[in-house]
C-alpha cells in the first residue's frame, strides 16, 4: 500500500507549469503560487473538439464548422472530465459497419506534458513584451488561468490549447499595436512635411518595423518604432510629446466618467489642447493637456479609494457566495498598488479590468 502511495504521489506531481505572473516554476497540484500568491482561476471545460479536424465546437454542435463532419449524439469522454467528444456518423454502407473509435485521433500525453513548458516559456516574453509597449493582455491571463486551471485537472490537452490560444492572442494584439505605431509614424511624415523637414528617417523606420514584422521579430519592430519616434522628434519638435499628453489625458477621462467623475473642465481643456495643436502651437498643447489632468487629479485620488472600498466589498460578497474570485483578487491587488503609487491612470484602467471581470462570476 505504502509503494502504491507512493506511486500515485508521483503521478499527481507529474505536471508543470510556470506562474503567468511571477515565472516561478511549480510542480503539481496548485491553487495558488507558492512564490507571489497569486490564485489560480478555476473555470469549466465548456468546449468539446472535432475528431477530424481539433476545431473547437460547442457541446450540442450537430457539424463541425471548420470541415463540416457530422455527429452522432454519441459521445465519448476525453481526458477532461466534463468534456466530451462527438462521434463522426458513418455514411450508409451495405457491408458489416466496423467500431469508428479509430477517428477520434489518439492523444500522446506524456509528449504533450514535455511540450508544455516549452509553450509557457514562448508565452512569457509576449506577456513582457505587451506590458511594456502598453498592450492590452487582459484576454490573454484570462486564458493562462484557464491553462493553469486545467493543469491542476492533470487536462494537459485543454492546457496546451488554452496556452496555444494565449499566445495567438497576445500576437494579435502586439500586432495589432505595431499597425497603429506605423500608422502614427506615417502621420508624423506628414507632419514634418508641413513643417519643411526631411522625413526620410521616419521613412527608414517604417520601412524596417514592416520587415521586423514580417520576419516575427516583435521586440526588433517595436525597437524600430523607437528609433522612428526619435527621428520624427527632432524634427517635429514638441509634436509628439503635446500629442501624447493629450491622448493620456482623453484616456484619463473616459475611464473617470465611468466612475462619474465630474471631468468637465478637463474636457473644456483637452478641446483646447486639440485646438492648439490644429494650430502648429504643440507648447500650448502640452501645457493645456497638464492642465487637464492636474483638473481631474483634485479629486481623483478620493474616489479611487471609494472604488477600492466598493470594490473589496463585492469580492468579499462573492467570495462568501463560494464564487471564484482568483482573478479578481489578482486584479483588485494591481489596482491598490497602483493608487499607493499615485499611478492614478493605471488604477483606473485595473478598476475599470475589475468591473469587466466581476461580471463573469
Amino acid at each position: 500500500m505504502a509503494g502504491q502511495d507512493s506511486g500515485a504521489g508521483k503521478e499527481a506531481d507529474a505536471f508543470e507549469f510556470d506562474c503567468p505572473d511571477c515565472g516561478y516554476h511549480i510542480r503539481g497540484e496548485a491553487t495558488k503560487c507558492p512564490n507571489c500568491g497569486v490564485e489560480f482561476v478555476i473555470e469549466e471545460v465548456t468546449e468539446t473538439v472535432c475528431p477530424i479536424c481539433g476545431e473547437a465546437v460547442a457541446p450540442d454542435a450537430a457539424t463541425c464548422p471548420k470541415c463540416g463532419a457530422s455527429f452522432e449524439p454519441t459521445t465519448v469522454p476525453m481526458a477532461a472530465p466534463q468534456a466530451e467528444v462527438p462521434i463522426r456518423k458513418a455514411p450508409p454502407v451495405s457491408a458489416p459497419l466496423i467500431a469508428e473509435t479509430h477517428l477520434i485521433p489518439e492523444v500522446d500525453e506524456a509528449e504533450l506534458r514535455e511540450k508544455f513548458p516549452e509553450l509557457v516559456a514562448e508565452v512569457k516574453p509576449l506577456l513582457t513584451l505587451a506590458k511594456e509597449n502598453g498592450v492590452d493582455v487582459s484576454d490573454a491571463r484570462r486564458l493562462i488561468d484557464k491553462a493553469v486551471h486545467a493543469g491542476k485537472e492533470r487536462d494537459i490537452v485543454s492546457a496546451v490549447r488554452y496556452v496555444k490560444e494565449c499566445q495567438a492572442s497576445i500576437r494579435s494584439a502586439i500586432d495589432a499595436r505595431l499597425g497603429r505605431e506605423t500608422q502614427y509614424l506615417e502621420k508624423l511624415i506628414e507632419v514634418a512635411k508641413s513643417m519643411g523637414s526631411d522625413p526620410t528617417g521616419i521613412g527608414e523606420a517604417i520601412a524596417k518595423i514592416k520587415e521586423r514584422r514580417a520576419a516575427g521579430d516583435l521586440p526588433g519592430a517595436f525597437s524600430e518604432s523607437k528609433e522612428g519616434k526619435k527621428a520624427a522628434e527632432k524634427l517635429t519638435g514638441k509634436y509628439i510629446e503635446a500629442n501624447e499628453l493629450a491622448d493620456q489625458l482623453e484616456n484619463l477621462i473616459l475611464g473617470c466618467e465611468r466612475f462619474y467623475v465630474d471631468v468637465r473642465e478637463s474636457r473644456k481643456l483637452l478641446s483646447e489642447a486639440r485646438d492648439a495643436g490644429e494650430h502648429g502651437d504643440w507648447s500650448m498643447m502640452g501645457i493645456l493637456s497638464r492642465k487637464g489632468r492636474e483638473e481631474v487629479l483634485k479629486t481623483l485620488p478620493e474616489i479611487l479609494n471609494s472604488e477600492l472600498k466598493k470594490a473589496r466589498t463585492q469580492l468579499l460578497e462573492a467570495k462568501a457566495q463560494g464564487k471564484d474570485v482568483s482573478t479578481l483578487v489578482k486584479v483588485l491587488k494591481e489596482a491598490g498598488t497602483a493608487t499607493k503609487a499615485q499611478k492614478y491612470e493605471e488604477s483606473v484602467e485595473r478598476l475599470l479590468e475589475f468591473k469587466s471581470e466581476a461580471k463573469y462570476i
